[in-house]
């Protein structure tokens, strides 16, 4: 009966008000007493008014954290001052009824300097109320080591000699008493403990639940004799941790202080510093620092004030912590910490950030406009990650998005002042990351900031230093090394990053960390940069021009530089209206240190070919540095020209760009100027707008939009109307007998299809099969539209996740198409959420696209748009890769005009503030023609054919072309992963004869010939066998 109802009183316990902590009485002498006479005599008081130490808990519908003086006549359960009306001789008790079970109790805390071995308590059990006849009540003792509260769970122990019961009766008591109606003194000693110096213990009492109504009994002349053993010898030491500042190696710190005390000891104590810090027992100039102090016993009778300074004799943060021993005391630890600095090679990682500061490493905020400020992240570069994506503690970081927007904001992160005044050749380096679209930040340098205050205070001279951050939404650590100081060599020199946002500027996400100044023996290495690295034209009608910029960047320039193009029809200004020439040469005085604006101009001569050229920048010191030019003469109305475009949200009333108006506008101005003739779009919403956006294109569309998405198996789900839709556009005068089926998908059972999770929940490629016809010519092609589960950041796990469920559809897709189109002419194009060269996912557990299966099978499947990635091109606005992709069959590949893969971020460029009103992809241009291209319509409906034979061959194949060819020929042989194998340039029998020459290094396989002459190109594939 005790342990079932003792069950269920301290499960109620747990949720009992006035469980929480509760001061302990001290125990210092023995022994403890307690006669609660001071306790109240008249009213209901609250707990605050029990003695210290004191404490009850109440459970039940009537519980509360008050009790009542009372003489035994009140019948309600509650917890009493009992005693005569009036009377200073009280006691402490309760009465339990159905809607309150009472437990008393106490907690204790040995406040002396030995060990508690036992206890001996004493107290008188009294009875002031008898509720029932023909049975006893009983008050049950328990006392824990371990608890922390009276309603603690686990720990506690019977103590039944403790307990007090009071006899049967054959009358009930319930009017009010002047003295208890019965009492019993209870003893017992409780032995084997071992209550350390410092630790609490706790007792308490709990009401029976007698038959009928309960008892109301209470607690007196309460007595607690405790045995404690010798004295423990004691050290104490105060702070904890002492941190101090950056320190010059070599040089020692300012002193830093904490106090020891000790009690009970018997031998000397010993307190040893770790390597880097040293101790005193005197701030004097003149004192001595070593490693160890010894204090003897009666030195701590009083608390002893201990120095410590910090010597670094290396760079980097340093950390350790000075030990206290003495026989039989515990040992005490003070902790310390602080970073070395090498004036000539210093350091600043920002191991210690302390969160809320405004100073890092000695590095200052100063916001200039806006709530957003530089602030400790624990996202800071992990220095061993070879991909230089992984986080770490700790670095600096700022955004400047909230609310939906970029807020305006302009924030400085400042350096101490450096002298550089003796350095012989100062250098800055840093690693910064950035994510999300936004402006890039700047580095300046001031030599008259006073190190306080405004940085754009009258009279503060800033000046910018030309240094290479990473791209716009890369998202990967990138090192800008050896930024050049040596024009700044002062006495007091201040290095800034300044980090601006707002509406119409977007704002990114920067983290900065490891940044280094060091004194270097030898100059920065010349510096040469041409960005962006590819220049992609387009179509251009002979003997016409186009123009387009790169910057060209110079640092640290030993001599002049030179950039050169390749090939005439690219040719180069400084200007961009004059002087126009294959070669610019620039001198030290002129480009050094400078950012300035390189015009090319494309000015093709020869009908319907590709030109691809190299642009080089080279001097003396520096590795050249290229840039990869393409154009081409194949005029659009002879080729088919597809765009895949992810319109972010388009139309969606939730999600931004939120002026849906705005996005249908631009949109309709991004496919006007696209002028293509199939468009895959995926992420669009409202199938209403976009419809309106086709029935304005000049000439004549169709469009078919796929009757699923994320979550909704078919056009009748209610969140379809909300979801992320594929959708083909197509001219109608080049597209016939379409039909539009969703692939991989379970009719009857969409949600359940093994391929619905891999597909984004629903989101099945989408296809359109069809009859195509250019120059004369029909093909039948397979389009497959595709938008893929999306990239997850929150964890290792969900990235993996993301990534396993992109890559099983990517392989299930692919065997779908080995199946059903093994020889057809079949495109894969749209938003792949991953690069073709590597994955872009970070965390996973590899490295290989989740498109390994596509881009393994170079035999069968050819990634048009992988060399656009090769070139560090990106096809969002926030992120520093291709993950919009053209994938095509072998088959298909032979009518690929080479090099016309195109992001069309030229056109992105015309639309104000594109990213945050259009779209964050850009669109991406495929062309391609069959048989062969001209100029002209009349030339188009001329019967000319390129002849292979034998085909297949083995070591000789003979060609043959039409009169009209011309007497000049390129000839190109590519291999099917898109690789030019051979090529040749003169009259057909010589072209003919090179190819030969080289027929037997070719492997055996697929290749595509192609042949160029002055008035038109001409395709075919072959088989080397």
């Amino acid at each position: 009966m005790k342990q079932t109802l003792l069950f269920r009183l301290l499960c109620c316990l747990l949720l009992a008000p006035g469980a929480g902590a509760w001061a302990q009485a001290p125990l210092t002498t023995s022994p403890y007493t307690q006669n609660f006479d001071l306790l109240p005599t008249t009213g209901t008081n609250e707990k605050s008014t029990l003695p210290t130490g004191w404490n009850f808990v109440e459970v039940g519908t009537g519980a509360n954290d008050t009790y009542t003086a009372n003489n035994g006549a009140l019948n309600s359960g509650n917890t009493y001052s009992y005693g005569a009306d009036g009377s200073t001789d009280r006691a402490l008790g309760g009465l339990l009824s159905g809607s309150v079970t009472p437990t008393l109790g106490a907690s204790f805390t040995n406040n002396t300097s030995a060990t508690i071995t036992s206890l001996t308590l004493t107290y008188q059990g009294e009875t002031w109320r008898v509720g029932g006849t023909a049975r006893s009540d009983r008050l049950d003792f328990q006392y824990s080591t371990s608890a922390t509260s009276l309603t603690t769970a686990d720990g506690w122990l019977d103590v039944n000699e403790l307990d007090y019961s009071n006899p049967s009766s054959a009358v009930t008591v319930i009017g009010g008493v002047a003295t208890p109606i019965h009492t019993a003194t209870l003893t017992a000693t409780i032995s084997n403990l071992n209550i350390a110096p410092n630790a609490t213990f706790w007792i308490r009492w709990t009401d029976f639940n007698a038959a009928g109504a309960d008892d109301g009994m209470a607690i007196d002349d309460f007595s607690l004799s405790f045995n404690a053993g010798t004295p423990s010898p004691l050290l104490s030491v105060t702070p904890a941790s002492l941190a101090f500042d950056r320190q010059a190696i070599n040089t020692s710190s300012a002193l830093k202080s904490y106090t020891i005390t000790g009690s009970s000891l018997t031998a000397d104590v010993t307190a040893t510093a770790p390597a880097g810090f040293a101790l005193s027992k005197s701030n004097a100039t003149a004192a001595a620092f070593t490693s160890t102090l010894t204090f003897t016993p009666a030195e701590l009778a009083t608390a002893q004030t201990v120095y410590v300074r910090f010597t670094p004799t290396t760079g980097g943060a340093t950390s350790g912590a000075i030990v206290h021993t003495s026989t039989g005391a515990e040992a005490k630890s003070v902790a310390v910490s602080g970073t070395g600095i090498d004036p000539n090679n210093n350091l600043f990682s920002f191991d210690v950030c302390p969160s809320g500061s405004t100073t890092f490493d000695t590095w200052t905020a100063v916001s200039v406009t806006g709530p957003q400020t530089w602030g400790c992240t624990t996202f800071g570069r992990a220095g061993n990650d070879p991909t230089n994506r992984a986080s770490a503690p700790n670095g600096l970081q700022i955004n400047g998005f909230a609310s939906g927007a970029g807020v305006p904001n302009e924030d400085w992160l400042i350096s101490p002042a450096f002298d550089l005044s003796s350095f012989q050749f100062p250098r800055f380096s840093f690693w910064s990351r950035v994510a999300f679209s936004g402006p890039a930040l700047r580095l300046r340098v001031s030599t008259n900031y006073s190190g306080t205050g405004s940085p754009t205070a009258a009279g503060v001279t800033w000046t910018d230093l030309d240094a290479d951050f990473p791209g716009s939404g890369s998202d990967v650590w990138t090192l800008t090394p050896d930024v050049d100081l040596t024009r700044f060599k002062a006495s007091a020199v201040y290095i800034a990053f300044v980090y601006t946002s707002g509406p119409d500027l977007g704002a990114a996400r920067w983290t900065l960390d490891d940044l280094r100044l060091q004194n270097a023996s030898t100059p920065a290495a010349p510096v040469l940069l041409l960005n962006p690295a590819s220049l992609a034209f387009g179509y251009q009608a002979i003997n016409a021009s186009a123009q387009q910029t790169l910057t060209a960047t110079f640092r640290n320039l030993t001599g002049p530089v030179t950039i050169t193009s390749s090939d005439p029809a690219f040719q180069l200004s400084k200007t961009g209206t004059t002087a126009f020439s294959n070669s610019l040469t620039y001198t030290v005085e002129e480009a050094n240190f400078t950012s300035t604006p390189v015009t090319v101009r494309f000015t093709p001569t020869l009908e319907a070919r590709s030109y691809t050229a190299t642009l080089t920048a080279s001097t003396t010191g520096a590795s050249n540095v290229t840039v990869a030019v393409s154009g081409n003469t194949y005029a659009p109305e002879n080729t088919l020209d597809i765009v895949n475009w992810n319109i972010e949200w388009f139309g969606s009333t939730a999600q931004a760009p939120t002026d849906d108006d705005l996005q249908q506008a631009n949109a309709l101005a991004m496919l006007t100027k696209l002028d293509a003739d199939v468009y895959g779009l995926v992420e669009v919403v409202d199938t209403a707008r976009l419809g309106a956006v086709v029935r304005q294109l000049p000439g004549s569309y169709k469009y078919k939009v796929a009757d699923f998405g994320s979550n909704a198996p078919d056009n009748n789900d209610p969140d379809y109307a909300s979801a992320q839709k594929l959708i083909f556009v197509y001219r109608t005068n080049v597209v016939s007998n379409p039909t539009f089926s969703g692939l991989l998908r379970c009719p009857g059972n969409a949600t359940t299809c093994p391929q619905y999770n891999a597909w984004s929940s629903g989101r099945f490629p989408y296809l359109m099969e069809a009859d195509v016809s250019i120059n004369g010519q029909t093909q039948r092609m397979n389009f497959v539209l595709i938008h893929a589960k999306a990239n997850e950041n929150t964890s290792v796990a969900d990235a993996q996740e993301a990534y396993d469920r992109r890559k099983v559809g990517a392989d299930a897709l692919k065997v779908e198409l080995d199946t059903r189109f093994g020889t057809g002419n079949v495109i894969i194009l749209g938003d792949f959420n991953d690069d073709l060269d590597q994955t872009v996912a970070s965390g996973v557990n590899t490295t290989a696209t989740s498109y390994s299966a596509f881009t393994a099978d170079v035999a069968n499947y050819i990634a048009l748009t992988l060399p656009l990635s090769q070139t560090g091109q990106r096809s969002t606005v926030d992120f520093g890769d291709v993950i919009d992709h053209v994938v095509v069959s072998s088959e298909l590949n032979a009518f690929y005009l080479p090099s016309t893969a195109q992001l069309r971020t030229d056109l992105a460029a015309q639309i104000p503030n594109y990213a945050n009103t259009t779209s964050d992809h850009y669109p991406v241009l495929t062309r391609f023609a069959f048989g062969y291209v001209t100029a002209s319509s009349s030339a188009q409906k001329s019967n000319a054919q390129l002849d292979i034979y034998p085909n297949p061959a083995t070591s000789k194949v003979q060609l043959r072309l039409p009169a009209s060819a011309g007497q000049q020929v390129r000839m190109q042989v590519m291999s099917a992963d898109g690789r030019a194998v051979a090529q040749a340039v003169g009259s057909l029998e010589q072209v003919n004869q090179q190819l030969n020459q080289q027929m037997s290094t070719l492997s055996d396989g697929v290749y595509i010939l192609r042949i160029t002459s002055p008035r038109q190109t001409y395709v075919k594939r072959f088989v080397k066998q």
